[in-house]
């Protein structure tokens, strides 16, 4: 099967957990059964090469960028091929007169350990809640050796000169040494494909990372001209009041103008309620209980609607399915920004059927993950996708049918069929793109366990404790542009107000940023308020 390309990128250290868990959980979802080929085309987001071994390697199309200190145990080029042999390497010297100093090599964690071990399900024994300190002590998929990338001019974590000023990595960006080198990587990817459709780009929004990868996302609009879609995330942790939160308040919305501007569509990507609010509280699910203070549980969540919502594209029963249509459908009027939601699991309850389960359904069938936006069901453009639900939970046989024959559902012969009818008289004034995949979404490790203990291991949800480890849930996901997101673009504006003059913050002049910049960014953000105000139609 031709597959229409796709090439991805990590911006930032939080991007790069929301990344590892993506990959992560498209590993967990390979099919190896001839018999039973995946509904997934994996090609669109992997690349096919071979080691120097001519052995054949399938790797994520990536680009991933972070600071210095956080790769650990992880070669810089990656772990897909062996380096040389130091014995080689030094052969043209006596090795009577050198003097070999070597660092001690970093800790792998448990689980890592166990993979490069096979170990394989013994992993389960493993706290990776408290094991995991970054992305690679979880990551499971190899890279080619082009897909890492690290700014040397910051280290990770560092209190003495931190990365934390939009125009820092904007700065980066136009040093032509390093942006030269990152774009050749770009065009490397590029020339290997051969129908290519367009870009995926996670970047984290509140610190420098928001300056770099608003740079490059310009630069693919301006050499490329393909689809971008960009998920600008905010860690959602719970903070205490300061200064450093008006600071991230900044580069958001510095962030968010810049790839409003040169992307295709954007959906700003948080775990809490809030994003930009110190009082953040969690975003609630009813049958998962997880930390959000925790990188590794909420870039998880964030993932898998990632993961779920381009399945529309990545669908092997319509490859003509592409980026640009997901794109299309969503930013019209000018309006770039798109919520996302999630349903996990969705709730297939045990012995009851779809029809019986959307009958009952009362208020909002999904959980918001874009920050200070709450997603109505009413007058929305918006593209769900529903993954694990199959057939034969559709409705009762007409012998058993009872109650449900009175139901105009019960005339739906598939999933995408009562799935299009519920949408239809739920969702008023709303046009609606549904994908329906039959494959459920596999949990292995490292995915956390997050599940309540009334989740059977098929995903379907008990009124009483099972005890059951989760092995598939069934997910619905979405993006959605509609009047939730007038409000978010006002929070942010009202925060970004609260600084009157960059000269508060010396570091944002310091680094290039003009106040009449920063007036022009905050007239965006009301503008994009109004657009998707409803009297704006």
């Amino acid at each position: 099967m031709t597959a229409r390309e796709i090439l991805s990128f990590q911006f930032g250290h939080y991007s790069n957990f929301i990344g590892t868990h993506w990959w992560n959980i498209q590993e967990s979802n390979f099919s190896y059964d001839q018999d039973h080929p995946s509904d997934i085309n994996h090609d669109v987001l992997y690349r096919q090469g071979e080691t120097q071994r001519k052995e054949v390697t399938f790797t994520p199309r990536l680009l991933a960028v972070d600071l210095k200190g956080t790769l650990g145990y992880l070669s810089e080029q990656g772990n897909l091929y062996e380096e040389c042999d130091s014995e080689e390497s030094n052969s043209l010297w006596e090795n009577k007169d050198l003097e070999v100093v070597t660092e001690p090599a970093p800790a792998k964690s448990p689980f890592i350990q166990s993979l490069e071990a096979n170990a394989g399900e013994s992993a389960r024994k493993f706290d990776l809640e408290s094991e995991v300190n970054s992305w690679v002590d979880y990551l499971v998929p190899r890279f080619h050796p082009r897909t890492i990338n690290i700014l040397k001019q910051y280290k990770h974590a560092c209190t003495s000169q931190p990365f934390d000023i939009f125009n820092y990595g904007l700065n980066i960006w136009k040093n032509a040494q390093y942006s030269e080198d990152f774009c050749d990587k770009i065009r490397s990817y590029v020339e290997e494909c051969d129908m290519m459709q367009g870009f995926h780009v996670i970047l984290d929004s509140t610190d420098g990372f928001a300056g770099f990868g608003a740079a490059c996302i310009q630069y693919l609009r301006d050499e490329y001209g393909k689809s971008i879609l960009s998920f600008p995330a905010i860690d959602g942790k719970s903070s205490e009041p300061s200064a450093a939160n008006l600071i991230k308040v900044v580069n958001t919305a510095l962030c968010w103008q810049s790839i409003g501007e040169h992307s295709s569509l954007f959906s700003p990507l948080c775990a809490g309620t809030s994003g930009w609010l110190p009082s953040d509280v969690p975003r609630e699910f009813a049958n998962l209980t997880y930390n959000r203070d925790l990188k590794y549980h909420s870039s998880a969540l964030l993932a898998t609607a990632l993961d779920t919502v381009t399945l529309r594209y990545r669908n092997k029963a319509y490859p003509a399915s592409a980026l640009s249509d997901l794109c299309a459908d969503l930013n019209k009027l000018g309006r770039k920004a798109a919520a996302i939601s999630l349903s996990l699991p969705f709730p297939m309850t045990v012995k009851r059927d779809l029809i019986d389960i959307l009958d009952d359904f009362d208020g909002s069938p999904w959980t918001s993950l874009t920050p200070s936006c709450e997603i109505t069901t009413d007058k929305n453009m918006q593209s769900i996708v529903l993954r694990g639900v199959l057939e034969e939970r559709l409705k009762r046989p007409l012998h058993d049918a009872r109650k449900q024959m009175a139901k105009p559902a019960y005339r739906c012969s598939t999933v995408h069929e009562m799935m299009t009818m519920y949408l239809a008289y739920s969702c008023h004034a709303s046009a609606t793109h549904l994908t329906v995949i039959n494959e459920p979404l596999k949990i292995k490790n490292p995915f956390p366990k997050i599940f309540n203990n009334n989740v059977h291991a098929n995903g379907d949800i008990a009124a009483w404790p099972v005890g059951e480890d989760v092995k598939s849930v069934p997910v619905m996901a979405g993006l959605h542009s509609g009047e939730g997101l007038s409000k978010m673009f006002s929070s942010l504006h009202d925060q970004a107000m609260k600084v009157k003059s960059i000269k508060k913050f010396h570091a944002f002049q310091d680094s290039g940023l003009e106040q009449d910049e920063y007036a022009e960014c905050l007239n965006y953000l009301l503008d994009c308020k109004e657009a998707y105000e409803d009297h704006y139609v």
